[in-house]
């Protein structure tokens, strides 16, 4: 019988009776934690070669038990953002858009930054009913405004705004990105993916302090939610295209200052972004990566990582930029939204792109949503000479064929995908691309049957950070404007949370120390209110969170 034994001098044990570790594997489950880790995970019938003398001693009362919930693709920094900036998320119609906007105050720098506004809601009139400038001059038009979308590849400014940005009919569309004009070809205020940089750029940048104030408050409302991890995919000079434009290289500072603080509570791996959401070129990704220096990792049981690079290669179906083998409702076919004339050139600068990350020993991520950029992208991938044990992925990856995800597990790389986003976008984009071509989108069985390391995400904050959406999600491929839809791609309960747990932490290079339950890993994890009932997905989202630990400690809630 092994003793359990605690004195001023030792550290403290904790043992949980009665957790439901199903599906991962057992069902009344016996687990012991000391220093952070778990040192023995047993059945419930194997309580009597336990002594819990000297132990504290929960009893999780058949709740259900899972390892922390790991978020491999969340902008933290903007999520926190989106509390502590104005919140346009939910806004039902243009009205409401508008009352949002007459109650904002401006921040220090005497602008107004918000996010979350859907174009699918918020109808104005702007040209084919967008969102103009003068949809937001009725509220508080002496104050310059910019309003970035829940897609964080669009947003919209007002007039003041576009004045202080210099930005008139004689204004050129940057590289990667445009502005919607009017007749007369003046730019009406909705900006589009690169486009958002030049508004940004007229903005004074935030204080460090009100950077450390957005993660802090991002990482109270994760913890809440059970989520003990994240990468937070785009930090650096590029974020001034993306969501509300403020997450430089300050933002990464802000982020390395809590960590020596000990105030970081979860672990988080940040991607350096460099050239934002179009015209990427790789001159610059190269001199600001020697500019920065090595990649760094932090090694087991801490809690920052900076060691991998974000590109954009692409853009997204609803604004037909993301590049297709066939062709749009347009008969446009969309293009890489990295630097160059020609698709040819374009190529050639997305290779020379990933070869100076890769060569570097960076692990780069791209944003590949279109079947023909995500060829392109593993392409450059393989011909960098530099992806083996550097786990390059592939993010979102809605549209990969199955030749491609066979190439994938071949050079040991991962899809990091969103089913919630596809749940939450069903049939809308179905004009634009097809109603078969739509609905395919994300083929997960298929990714995980050909070998390839599946992770899913929730891009936070362009859908909520509600991992049992996701496991829904991922589970019965439903769609919100079809509930009753169903194919093949469906993952089982038990895939569907490790795609949420062990693969974020092997897309870290974590997994030998975090992302499951077992003897020696980092005690991370979330206790439930109640006992799962995994036959039943669509259950999940109801559950509570009754406790999140990290490191063995609560971080929120308790065991009550």
């Amino acid at each position: 019988m092994r003793a359990l034994s605690k004195n001023d001098d030792a550290v403290a044990t904790t043992v949980i009776l009665n957790a439901d570790l199903r599906p991962l594997g057992v069902s009344s489950g016996l687990l012991i934690m000391e220093n952070g880790r778990f040192i023995q995970v047993l059945d419930m019938r194997d309580r009597d070669q336990v002594s819990l003398s000297g132990a504290r001693v929960v009893d999780a009362g058949g709740r259900t038990m899972l390892p922390g919930i790991d978020d491999s693709h969340l902008h933290g920094y903007e999520y926190g953002r989106s509390l502590t900036a104005h919140d346009f998320r939910g806004s039902a119609d243009l009205q409401d858009f508008q009352r949002r906007l007459a109650d904002a105050r401006p921040e220090g720098s005497g602008w107004i930054r918000g996010i979350g506004w859907d174009d699918s809601n918020v109808r104005g009139t702007g040209p084919r009913g967008t969102v103009c400038a003068a949809d937001l001059d009725v509220s508080q038009p002496q104050i310059p405004a910019l309003l970035g979308d829940v897609t964080g590849h669009q947003a919209v400014c007002n007039s003041t705004a576009l004045r202080a940005a210099s930005i008139s009919a004689d204004t050129p569309d940057p590289p990667g990105g445009s502005f919607v004009r009017d007749e007369h070809g003046n730019p009406t205020g909705l900006v589009y993916e690169a486009a958002v940089g030049l508004i940004n750029d007229a903005m004074p940048s935030l204080t460090i302090a009100e950077q450390r104030n957005a993660i802090l408050a991002g990482q109270r409302a994760l913890l809440e939610q059970g989520i003990t991890a994240f990468t937070d995919p785009g930090l650096g000079p590029g974020a001034r295209t993306l969501m509300d434009g403020t997450g430089d290289l300050h933002a990464v500072e802000a982020y390395q200052q809590l960590d020596r603080e000990g105030e970081l509570r979860m672990r988080v791996n940040i991607m350096l972004l460099f050239g934002g959401l179009g015209g990427t070129r790789a001159s610059d990704v190269a001199s600001g990566l020697d500019a920065w220096g090595e990649p760094f990792r932090g090694g087991p049981f801490t809690h920052l990582d900076i060691a991998q690079l974000k590109v954009f290669a692409d853009g997204i179906p609803r604004s037909r930029t993301a590049w297709l083998s066939e062709p749009y409702d347009d008969c446009s076919c969309g293009h890489l939204q990295v630097a160059g004339d020609t698709d040819d050139e374009r190529v050639e600068e997305l290779k020379a792109i990933v070869r100076a990350g890769a060569s570097r020993g960076w692990q780069v991520g791209a944003h590949s949503i279109g079947d023909r950029t995500i060829t392109a992208y593993l392409d450059a991938v393989e011909q960098s000479g530099a992806w083996e044990g550097l786990r390059h992925y592939v993010i979102h990856g809605d549209l990969v064929d199955h030749h491609d995800l066979e190439r994938m597990a071949g050079l040991g790389m991962a899809l990091n995908t969103n089913p919630s986003i596809r749940w939450m976008v069903g049939r809308s984009v179905s004009p634009i691309l097809g109603d078969e071509r739509n609905v395919r989108r994300q083929p997960l069985r298929t990714a995980i049957d050909t070998g390839v390391q599946l992770a899913t995400s929730s891009d936070a904050p362009v859908m909520d950070p509600d991992w049992q959406m996701i496991v829904a999600s991922a589970m019965t491929r439903s769609l919100r404007t079809d509930p009753e839809y169903v194919d093949h791609q469906r993952l089982d309960a038990r895939e569907a949370l490790e795609s949420l747990t062990s693969a974020g932490a092997w897309q870290s290079h974590a997994e030998s120390w975090r992302g499951s339950i077992a003897p020696g890993m980092a005690a991370d994890f979330v206790l439930l209110d109640r006992a799962a009932d995994w036959s039943d997905p669509w259950s999940l989202p109801e559950l509570g969170i009754a406790a999140t630990v990290v490191d063995g400690d609560l971080a929120h809630g308790d065991y009550s």
